[in-house]
């Protein structure tokens, strides 16, 4: 495996393979061509329709906060407003994986839309010329993840009918991530601005492997982790770390771990499986400072002189990477994670108000 198919520095969890069993086909997806153009059929009352989200491509966390945020780009989307209660409304931004949209977030959709609740799901990938990030993570940036929330947000807050206080973030994998990154402290107050934090953020088994040494979420933010304690693809151990450092800050983090649950535990679909991804669950957490400066291990300070090649190098000579990763659900496992981010939105979200027109 060459420094170039591992990809960035901070794809290391979950890097390059150059062969995966079953990138995404066989699993399941949505199709993106129908996703981007055609309303989305929920029920025989509820449809969604297809938007453009204005994005960007940042290369690093360090860019975004130096206000880079790379080359622009229109993310298709489907969005659903809920028919039962009255706007302005509450709003969840569902963000996929590596394998991307699947049919697992339309379900997770059609809940929260039953519920009360206004949904984006966003497809980060095709608008990029990407189908998937399973089989090679460096193919776009976990940074670019993190924007994609912050400015599906943004997005969000430009309508008249969504209460631009009350938006909240489901993520997994990937999306997850991105959703921990979008609610930091120094990432969010550099695009959303000071006291305009993702008021709610429920991340599914997200990598996390880089973080703020800082450890703050914004002040507005609250979080709920959701992760199997035997998901052999990203750490248990480093989210816990994640959360401890979130929570000795005053930030609302909590992090249940569900029994016997491998990655994306919350996929009906998909019963438990071995797929071809490469994993480095060993691998150190790396930190950053709130300018987005990479900390050395070895001083535990700012060095700028490190960069993201330096991590992925050392990733491969010290040998972290295994090939081989467990993915899928058994029993209720799905909808015990549906319910449980359902909860948490409404709890910290507020129930929403009765449409009385209907």
């Amino acid at each position: 495996m060459s420094y170039k198919q591992i990809g960035t520095a901070l794809a290391l969890a979950i890097v390059s393979s150059s062969a995966t069993a079953d990138p995404a086909g066989k699993i399941g997806s949505v199709d993106p061509a129908a996703f981007a153009t055609n309303p989305l059929s929920l029920s025989d009352k509820l449809v969604a329709q297809p938007v453009l989200v204005p994005s960007s491509t940042p290369a690093d966390y360090a860019n975004i906060l130096q206000g880079d945020v790379g080359p622009p780009v229109s993310l298709t989307a489907q969005l659903a407003l809920p028919e039962m209660v009255a706007a302005p409304y509450a709003a969840i931004i569902i963000v996929p994986g590596s394998g991307g949209v699947g049919p697992h977030h339309i379900v997770q959709m059609k809940m929260l839309l039953e519920n009360g609740f206004a949904v984006l799901v966003i497809d980060p990938f095709t608008a990029r010329g990407i189908s998937e990030t399973i089989s090679d993570q460096g193919r776009l940036p976990f940074s670019a993840s993190a924007y994609d929330v912050l400015a599906a947000t943004k997005f969000l807050r430009t309508r008249n009918d969504i209460d631009p206080k009350r938006i909240g973030v489901l993520g997994s994998s990937r999306g997850g991530t991105g959703a921990l990154m979008a609610a930091a402290k120094p990432i969010s107050n550099a695009v959303l601005g000071e006291g305009a934090g993702i008021a709610s953020v429920v991340a599914g088994y997200p990598w996390c492997g880089a973080q703020f040494k800082s450890g703050a979420l914004a002040d507005e933010s609250q979080l709920l982790i959701l992760q199997g304690d035997r998901d052999n693809w990203v750490s248990v151990q480093q989210c816990q770390a994640a959360a401890q450092a979130a929570r000795l800050t005053g930030s609302n983090v909590a992090i249940h771990l569900f029994h016997k649950a491998y990655h994306a535990f919350d996929r009906e679909d998909v019963s438990p499986r071995e797929i071809e991804a490469y994993t480095a669950l060993s691998f150190p957490i790396i930190y950053l400072d709130d300018d987005g400066t990479f900390i050395n291990w070895r001083t535990d300070k700012p060095d700028p002189t490190i960069k993201g090649d330096f991590y992925s190098k050392y990733l491969v000579e010290g040998g972290f990477a295994q090939k081989g990763v467990t993915i899928g659900s058994t029993g209720d496992q799905a909808k015990e994670y549906r319910k449980e981010a359902l909860d948490f939105f409404m709890a910290t979200l507020g129930s929403p108000p009765p449409n009385e027109s209907q």
